[in-house]
């Protein structure tokens, strides 16, 4: 039996819709040819991130006015053939590489087929397909400068994090009390929320042009290497041999780091606990 996926209209398809609708739109009525061909660059240059968007807006630009040129000039010669065609492409796609546009190969055969299906290839044909690239780059620049904030996603795993951490330190503490010190508790998911976390937090690095780092991202790297210590404590915890009375003075500190794992302040306090 067919099984469907559960989906729901998300930003980026809705900017993708919209974008795609411009483009055609605003081609038309400049009275371009081909001017459906523009919704193509813009659904292929609407990414997850801005930075991720730029460089994909950059790199067609830089492939499909090589192609547009270098088409041009190489059909005069010899002529608008299948054959030509096949040409101009094995020699273009190293160049892409060579000057690390590969991505804007797909979108650069769309411009060589202008090119090819063209009646003329003239002055008129070159402003046309350049008229295409400046209308749809251009919406889909706009429609990435567009990004929804991630704060209120990211101070949710925050504070789950925390709560986490928290029940890590009750069951520290409640083995410390008992004579059984067996702990039955699990990192695997606090580790799987940290690592959504950050690579979250990575994403939101990305949503800006001129910030390279993210308070965020710093602050669950933190926590990433406070697990690896938790996991160290845990063991130690579970090879107590011997019931000391400082046991009960461990479990209380143990309490109040608990209580405080999402405070700033609280560690010269508990180093003097300590």
């Amino acid at each position: 039996m067919l099984k469907l996926n559960p989906y729901k209209i998300g930003f980026r398809t809705l900017k993708t819709a919209v974008g795609m609708t411009l483009g055609v739109i605003i081609c038309k009525l400049l009275g371009l040819d081909n001017y459906a061909s523009s919704a193509i660059l813009v659904v292929l240059c609407i990414k997850h991130t801005k930075m991720h968007s730029l460089t994909a807006i950059v790199s067609r630009l830089v492939s499909c006015l090589l192609i547009l040129f270098l088409g041009s000039a190489i059909f005069s010669i010899l002529g608008q053939h299948a054959v030509v065609l096949g040409l101009i492409v094995l020699l273009f796609i190293p160049l892409t590489v060579v000057l690390n546009a590969q991505e804007g190969v797909i979108t650069s055969c769309v411009i060589l087929l202008h090119v090819f299906n063209a009646k003329a290839i003239n002055g008129h044909l070159i402003l046309n397909e350049m008229m295409l690239l400046i209308v749809g780059l251009g919406i889909a620049f706009i429609m990435n400068l567009i990004m929804p904030s991630l704060d209120k996603t990211l101070k949710h795993f925050k504070n789950d994090i925390e709560h986490q951490i928290t029940d890590v330190f009750i069951a520290f503490e409640n083995a410390c009390k008992q004579d059984n010190h067996k702990l039955n508790i699990t990192f695997e998911p606090l580790a799987l929320n940290l690592r959504k976390a950050k690579s979250l937090a990575f994403r939101d690095v990305k949503n800006h042009f001129v910030r390279n780092e993210n308070s965020y991202y710093h602050y669950f790297d933190m926590r990433e290497e406070q697990v690896d210590l938790l996991k160290r404590m845990k063991f130690l915890i579970e090879n107590i041999q011997t019931k000391d009375p400082i046991l009960d003075r461990i479990s209380q500190l143990l309490s109040e780091i608990g209580s405080n794992v999402n405070s700033n302040d609280y560690t010269a306090l508990r180093l003097h606990s300590l």
